[in-house]
């Protein structure tokens, strides 16, 4: 049976060959072209593929075959550090060896417009919880004042910061700011000094060096060493302790250039936190207080007699009989003393009578001139703006001529009488004290104030302080320590308090060449079992010395000398032979 279909109007039979339309050839032919041009780009995909994974594994193998260590290159990269430049404006201060003393880093400062603060009792809480120094009641009062400005902290440290953006309040904003950090806190204080809130120098060098801070990217280096520094205050505050003292003062310096290598005041402060600081810590004993230094003073009384040939090492000058000025009576406290004394004898056992004789020889105006030449008529010529002005004789009659040659009617600062006392041992010499390293200057040259001849003298007869005298504990082997005692009675509202005493010792070392020379001072140290309850300066500022000089004598790089216990030193011989 044959069946017939009809397609678009002609008849077929079964099995026979039906031609395609020409428009269904050309659509079949536009599909198998898309599929070609698919199938070729599906082609050159994956040989992008393969190359990149070729090139992989080709670093891949380099990296763990043909490189020996592969371990050492990782750990090399891991061990790379990238120095972070932070350019701030103030610039550095640093210690003789470049150690850092003050800084600025980065803060920020918080402030906000109180006009578009909607929420304030929100944000005073959450802010006071924050940061725990800002009480909610003071800042709510802020944030409620309509103020267009208004600064909430000031100095905020990066994680202050951080924490206070994590709050989430636009209102509150940030400016750049500075603040001043001290790496070495209290140990330098009193000479660093500080800066206010908006980095001006308020207080020590940070004051008087303002505008070169603030001006130039070089820091200012001292002549501090603040390895020394750290001796010095760690024997102070360990004499402070031992015999209850109400504070400390030592100054340490260079004998030959006036360089200051370390400056203590006790009690002090951390410029860090200035806001705990007490307003007596605040006070640079070394510097801004002047005092009454006692027998000190008989030093440069002697000192001058030599220069003007008004007294010489082998003259004998009677100290049996007080002296009697008008309603002053000068007297020896001591029997063994009252007699005839040679002048080394007069420093050894450290004689009022005798070196108010001495005194009155040389004359009031003459000692006025020396006492200008030692610097004693001026505040230090040092770099801080805590600068005392020493106190002296409003009328310069005969009494106060006789009280100044041993001790009384003459106050100075420490800083004065070690600068003095470097003129007297360095070959005579006057260098302004400083607090600014020297290295990079010129030959330094100072101002001659006594003659060559005095000062080997003096030299020998303030070692015979040390080997006879009340400076036998500051004896320190192998360094030649030389030195002179002085206890005064302490001055309050203008009154001597009795059986309170400022006890001093101003040394050098070592004698034959010296190098430094070193001023100590306690207030008011009380007398203790170990010191017989005896309170002079023989018992607590001389073995205060010895243990600062036995500390940095190494640390300055002194080589000890071979030690004669029974045999003077050279320069000393003469002087023994004299008496």
């Amino acid at each position: 049976m044959v069946r017939f279909f009809k397609k678009s109007g002609i008849f077929y039979t079964l099995g026979q060959e039906i031609p395609l339309p020409d428009r269904i050839s050309r659509a079949d032919k536009k599909s198998s072209d898309s599929l070609e041009s698919g199938k070729n780009r599906l082609l050159f995909t994956m040989g992008l593929f393969f190359l990149a994974f070729n090139v992989l594994c080709g670093k891949f193998v380099l990296m763990t075959v043909l490189t020996s260590q592969p371990h050492e290159r990782v750990k090399q990269e891991d061990n790379k550090t990238y120095a972070l430049e932070l350019k701030m404006n103030r610039a550095d201060i640093v210690d003789r060896n470049g150690v850092l003393l003050a800084t600025s880093l980065p803060s920020a400062d918080l402030y906000v417009d109180a006009e578009k603060i909607k929420n304030p009792e929100t944000i005073a809480a959450a802010l006071s919880e924050t940061l725990p120094d800002l009480q909610y009641k003071p800042l709510l009062k802020k944030l409620k004042s309509k103020k267009n400005f208004i600064y909430i902290k000031r100095g905020l440290t990066p994680k202050e910061q951080y924490e206070v953006n994590r709050l989430g309040f636009p209102q509150l904003n940030f400016q750049h700011a500075e603040t001043r950090i001290y790496p070495q806190g209290a140990l330098v204080s009193h000479i660093v000094g500080t800066t206010d809130i908006d980095n001006h120098g308020i207080a020590g060098l940070e004051k008087t060096f303002n505008d070169r801070l603030s001006n130039q990217k070089e820091p200012v280096r001292l002549s501090l060493d603040i390895g020394v520094q750290d001796s010095v205050r760690s024997a102070l505050l360990d004499s402070i302790a031992k015999y209850q003292a109400e504070g400390a003062a030592a100054v340490l310096m260079n004998a030959k250039t006036g360089e200051i290598v370390s400056m203590v005041s006790l009690p002090d402060y951390d410029p860090n936190n200035l806001k705990k600081a007490k307003k007596s810590d605040l006070f640079n004993t070394a510097s801004l207080g002047v005092y009454e230094v006692g027998s000190i003073m008989k030093l440069f009384n002697a000192a001058i007699g030599l220069d003007l040939k008004k007294v010489s090492v082998g003259d004998r000058i009677d100290a049996s009989k007080p002296i009697v000025m008008a309603k002053h009576t000068i007297t020896e406290p001591e029997e063994k003393n009252r007699r005839e004394l040679t002048l080394p004898e007069i420093l050894i056992h450290s004689s009022n009578v005798g070196s108010a004789k001495i005194a009155l020889a040389i004359g009031a105006e003459k000692q006025k001139e020396y006492f200008r030449r030692f610097g004693f008529f001026d505040s230090a010529n040092i770099e801080l703006p805590e600068r005392g002005r020493p106190l002296l004789p409003v009328r310069w009659r005969e009494v106060n001529t006789a009280t100044a040659g041993y001790g009384y009617g003459v106050a100075l600062t420490p800083v004065h009488v070690a600068a003095a006392t470097a003129a007297i041992v360095n070959g005579g010499l006057y260098n302004p004290p400083s607090l600014v390293s020297k290295r990079a200057s010129h030959e330094i040259t100072g101002k001659r104030v006594i003659s060559k001849k005095t000062s080997d003298i003096m030299r020998g007869m303030m070692r015979l302080v040390v080997t006879e005298g009340s400076g036998r504990k500051a004896n320190v082997r192998g360094y030649e320590v030389g030195g002179k005692t002085g206890s005064a009675q302490k001055i309050v509202n203008g009154k001597y308090i009795e059986n309170t005493l400022r006890t001093s010792f101003v040394s050098a070392f070592p004698m034959d060449n010296p190098q430094y020379v070193l001023m100590v001072m306690l207030d008011a140290p009380k007398g203790i079992k170990e010191t017989y309850n005896l309170n002079t300066a023989a018992w607590n500022a001389v073995p205060t010395a010895e243990k600062i000089i036995a500390a940095v004598a190494p640390q300055l790089g002194i080589t000890p000398r071979p030690f004669e216990s029974k045999q003077a030193a050279p320069y000393v011989k003469t002087l023994l032979n004299m008496r």
